[in-house]
């Protein structure tokens, strides 16, 4: 009796082991095709090579946006907890952005986001009509979401150093920072300066398919190009202390 059990333990095992195997070894592409239908948004792979346990993309496009490429590594692992787990080597343009990607039934995590994203080449990809200079650096140790909609968790910080925005040519903007948390299935974000030419106070909402929606107050310092306080007066009228509080909905 105690041989049989032996032997029916060693089959699961052997059956377990040969279907991770089978799985891992999957061409990208396949895998691809099966899981592309199902995303919330529109996305082309060019390049596509290697298989689920490891490979890359040389050219991503999300809804028509150039988004660099990518390689991933699969944690086999977290196959025993439910998840697909891949750690992401993530380059667009003139950036490079490390994380870990876990996918389960419902629900979509970011682990160790860290990277640089260069703000001018970000800008010019994603077609924006201004010009943004500096860098976005990356701290986040989790972004959670359940069913591409709800926000159920984040924590990090975002940091803008040296920025710059504007036309024709951008003005300074100094350092400015976004603390990350969630709040009622929302990503909330905290904004805030450190004393350079543009002052920034407020919060920043965002969800999956939803505008952001920005509530701040803005202030050009006595450092500030004159063209930074001309250009926040088409914002809105500033108060007795020189802050600009302006609301908007941004897609």
């Amino acid at each position: 009796m105690l041989r049989f059990l032996s032997i029916k333990r060693f089959f699961w095992l052997a059956l377990l082991v040969f279907s991770v195997t089978l799985v891992s070894n999957l061409p990208a592409s396949l895998v691809w095709r099966q899981v592309a239908p199902s995303l919330p948004a529109a996305v082309q792979l060019h390049g596509i090579t290697g298989t689920l346990w490891q490979g890359q993309v040389a050219n991503m496009q999300v809804e028509g946006i150039d988004q660099g490429a990518l390689r991933w590594d699969w944690r086999p692992a977290a196959v025993f907890k439910g998840q697909l787990a891949l750690d992401l080597d993530w380059r667009p343009r003139n950036s490079q952005v490390y994380a870990t990607l876990r996918v389960g039934l419902g629900s979509v995590a970011l682990e160790q986001v860290n990277g640089r994203l260069d703000a001018r080449s970000m800008a010019a990809v994603n077609k924006a009509p201004f010009i943004l200079t500096g860098d976005w650096l990356l701290d986040i140790p989790e972004l959670r979401l359940k069913d591409f909609e709800r926000v159920v968790h984040a924590e990090g910080r975002i940091a803008w150093q040296n920025a710059g925005g504007g036309l024709p040519e951008p003005l300074a903007l100094g350092h400015l920072t976004a603390q990350l948390s969630s709040d009622d299935d929302w990503l909330l974000m905290a904004l805030s300066d450190q004393d350079g030419p543009l002052g920034l106070q407020g919060t920043a909402r965002w969800r999956p398919a939803q505008a952001m929606q920005l509530d701040t107050r803005l202030k050009a310092r006595t450092q500030a190009d004159a063209g930074l306080a001309e250009a926040l007066k088409l914002l809105g009228r500033p108060d007795a202390e020189g802050w600009v509080h302006w609301r908007a909905r941004l897609q």
